[in-house]
């Protein structure tokens, strides 16, 4: 049975009625809203400070029977290289699964759960739990493509041979950040997911929540799902080194360019020195060869010509033109 606006005493209520009832719901992540579930699951302070906290990373830990299970649903926002993480704590027994979640997240992950009611319905608390953490594993994937597409789009114009302009480098430097965020989400998902893995090959036992929980029926989407986050956490790293590569290269071909243009310059400097030095030669007020002649002002007209040419065919061999 699917319902909204159902409070935590009349959940309490079915389970207490039936022992072979089992339930799900969504708490919104506010100490308010939390304090009924917390005290249903029996978590203690530090356990409620994790689920609460906008600053803890992903993590597996177990308070009692309870399995508690912190991780995030992330996004990539495009137009402004940001990666969004929506926090998420998954409360978890044999026969209890509580979201505990923002209303975008919330509604996200309790979708799925109710889209598989029948795989709910057969495999209990260990399918909602393989559900919940392939759904976060999945917005990962995809932040990573989005994010492939960025650095694909920003890094196109060093095959031209071309440096990135000042936009491009802001682009570039807020995309770096954005995958550093989402390495420290996938990184420790990566971890999450091995030993939740493991925990699912082990046999049940009655000091191993995380065994006595998953054992049997979940194993190969377990392994399935510690796969994609592994691949995840993986192309994270690759794309981080990519884009410093790609840094890099951009600084490296900026240098290119500066010598480019210093060279180009230089050439061009000495060329137009010899003209200078011959016409002040020139213009001395001193008698010299071909002074107050005409033959002597041709004279250093053709020197001047075939010192520019000179110099312009010496340049332009050697590539400074």
């Amino acid at each position: 049975m699917v319902a909204a606006d159902v409070t935590v005493a009349e959940i309490t209520e079915q389970l207490e009625g039936d022992e072979a009832t089992r339930a799900w719901w969504w708490v919104p992540r506010t100490a308010e809203a939390l304090r009924p579930t917390a005290e249903l699951f029996a978590l203690d302070g530090l356990a409620v400070d994790d689920v609460l906290s906008d600053r803890e990373p992903p993590k597996l830990d177990t308070v009692g029977r309870t399995v508690l299970l912190i991780g995030a649903l992330v996004s990539f926002d495009a137009g402004a290289e940001e990666l969004r993480r929506d926090r998420v704590a998954v409360l978890a027994t044999d026969r209890m699964l509580a979201v505990v979640a923002d209303e975008s997240a919330g509604a996200a992950l309790t979708r799925r759960l109710a889209e598989n009611t029948t795989v709910l319905s057969a495999d209990g608390v260990a399918a909602g739990l393989h559900l919940l953490l392939d759904t976060m594993v999945h917005s990962e994937t995809k932040t990573l493509l989005a994010m492939e597409d960025a650095a694909d789009e920003l890094t196109t114009s060093l095959f031209d041979d071309k440096p990135m302009n000042r936009a491009d480098q802001l682009r570039a430097f807020r995309l770096r950040q954005s995958i550093a965020a989402l390495r420290r989400v996938s990184a420790p998902m990566a971890e999450i997911l091995l030993d939740l893995s493991g925990a699912a090959a082990r046999a049940a036992a009655d000091d191993d929540p995380l065994a006595d929980l998953l054992h049997g029926g979940v194993i190969r989407r377990m392994q399935d799902v510690c796969d994609h986050a592994q691949h995840a956490a993986a192309e994270t790293n690759t794309l981080r080194e990519l884009l410093s590569s790609a840094y890099e290269t951009n600084l490296a071909l900026s240098d290119v360019h500066l010598n480019v243009i210093m060279k180009k310059l230089s050439a061009w400097a000495a060329i137009i020195a010899v003209p200078t030095l011959i016409t002040g030669f020139l213009g001395m007020n001193v008698p010299y060869p071909g002074f107050g002649d005409g033959q002597g002002f041709l004279a250093g007209l053709t020197v001047m010509v075939l010192a520019v040419l000179t110099l312009f065919v010496l340049f332009k061999r050697k590539g400074w033109l």
